[in-house]
């Protein structure tokens, strides 16, 4: 009899361990609790979870070591319901001050028909963002869109092969190594954003949100509320919803086009950088917030702290790192390999098979100094593979609507009036000749202007040395033939 129970006491010692190394095994967080809140089981996944240690957990109660309302407990909603709680999102801080965002199954437990106990599952939510990214990668789908961290783009995807546009790709890749506030400086449609997303993915952000707003598109009566989150009653209508701060929690927030900040709200994001707490509108309490902002400007805000549309407390702020990111006018090598790179895109969107840009059309891309970046130039792609054939196998200059040809050689022809050594092209000159001229025109123009030099010249064109030599071969002009009528 005696051997019996001690038998039967081993077996339930084994199974006890052997349940024990399997909670622990698996990777949800595993809790349990009496229905009084004392802490029974605490795995090694929710050790993870809470970045905390299972000694000083177990035999505490859960009012002691969680900072949430009595009421708010998993705990008591099941004890007041007796049904399984499934797939509920909770936000909370554990007593070491550490925020913890899950989503959690909690049961009750039954013995001889009373609740005694309440054990749940728990999943970490940046940990299952991670998990997806990993998943992504093994399938080598690293320049997927819209990856579970609400990017697109990484750096990869930023199309050039001009020195200006690759020393920015590098200055991003270093940037994206630091944990610093990062300001982007660009015109109105050289991809912001775009680097934005990069920096964030090439970081150790990159598993956690990417929450971006744009600041002029938001009136400003619901900019706040956006940006700090509101709790129920705080005005009419208003819930318990987190602020993008919150949601960007462990990652990244972009601030685009902050120069439409009202001074109010900068006042509200010069705080914020400065204390890393939110405080909800209508709320009495601040909350701790942890994330990377990163901004975007078109405009010179060292001008407008001189006016005071914009505090230079708050700019000082935001740019201990400056990224610049050149315009298309200044990399005009760019132009044929975006082109490519959009048809690619269209032939894909659009079902056809272009595979190349016509000479004429190509040299009037290459002339143009697109004031609306490379944006501009995508939506000229679009406009051209809009109309071709289905057949068409190359793009060509009169696939561009008349509107847009007739724009951009009004572009030209103001360029040239500003330069008075340029010859004049008669009415009746074909296109392709006309464009020859004007560049053939305005490269004479400008080495005669820097006596001759090259790298001068090719500075002030706003292209490479190479591309320039590469022109001067293609016209068949000589650079030192300046230099002579110069020196004499």
């Amino acid at each position: 009899m005696l051997e019996n129970k001690q038998k039967n006491l081993d077996e339930l010692t084994r199974e006890n361990r052997l349940l024990h190394e399997i909670i622990d095994a698996i990777s949800e967080g595993v809790y349990a609790a009496n229905k009084d809140g004392t802490i029974l089981i605490y795995n090694q996944a929710f050790e993870k979870i809470e970045a905390t240690k299972r000694q000083n957990m177990l035999g505490k109660k859960d009012v002691d070591v969680y900072s949430l309302p009595l009421e708010n407990l998993q705990r008591m909603a099941v004890l007041q319901s007796k049904k399984p709680l499934l797939e509920q999102y909770m936000t909370y801080h554990l007593y070491t001050g550490k925020k913890v965002d899950i989503v959690y199954n909690s049961y009750p437990f039954f013995e001889n028909g009373e609740l005694t106990a309440v054990y749940s599952i728990n999943r970490d939510i940046p940990s299952i963002n991670e998990l997806l990214t990993k998943v992504v990668n093994c399938f080598g789908q690293n320049k997927s869109k819209n990856r579970p961290n609400g990017t697109s783009f990484t750096l990869d995807d930023i199309v050039g092969i001009s020195p200006l546009i690759k020393q920015a790709i590098k200055q991003a890749r270093r940037i994206a190594a630091t944990a610093s506030t990062v300001m982007i400086y660009g015109e109105t449609g050289t991809g912001k954003e775009l680097f934005a997303q990069g920096i964030h993915n090439a970081s150790a952000y990159s598993a956690r949100p990417f929450i971006a707003v744009n600041c002029a598109a938001i009136p400003e009566t619901l900019m706040e509320s956006l940006l700090m989150g509101t709790v129920k009653g705080a005005f009419s209508g208003a819930i318990d919803a987190p602020g993008l701060c919150e949601q960007a929690e462990n990652g990244t927030l972009f601030l685009d086009e902050i120069n439409s900040l009202s001074v109010h709200l900068q006042a509200k994001l010069l705080r914020l950088l400065q204390d890393k707490r939110v405080r909800r509108l209508g709320d009495k309490t601040e909350r701790k917030i942890n994330c990377r902002i990163i901004s975007a400007t078109n405009q010179n805000l060292y001008e407008a702290t001189s006016t005071g549309s914009f505090r230079d407390d708050l700019l000082y702020r935001l740019t201990p790192v400056v990224l610049h990111i050149p315009p298309l006018r200044q990399r005009a090598e760019d132009i044929p390999v975006l082109a490519k790179e959009f048809i690619a895109r269209f032939n894909d969107q659009l079902g056809l098979s272009i595979n190349q840009i016509s000479p004429d059309l190509l040299e009037l891309l290459s002339l143009y100094k697109w004031p609306g970046n490379v944006r501009e130039l995508e939506h000229v792609i679009e406009s051209a593979m809009s109309i071709v054939e289905n057949t068409a196998t190359e793009v060509i200059l009169e696939d561009l609507p008349a509107f847009l040809v007739k724009r951009m050689l009004s572009n030209l022809s103001a360029n040239k009036s500003n330069n008075t050594s340029l010859a004049k092209t008669p009415p009746e000159q074909p296109l392709v000749e006309y464009l020859r001229q004007c560049e053939t025109d305005l490269i004479q123009n400008m080495l005669q202007l820097a006596n001759g030099n090259v790298s001068d010249s090719a500075r002030q064109l706003g292209i490479s040395r190479q591309d320039l030599h590469y022109r001067l071969r293609k016209l068949g002009i000589k650079s030192s033939t300046y230099k002579t009528e110069c020196t004499k």
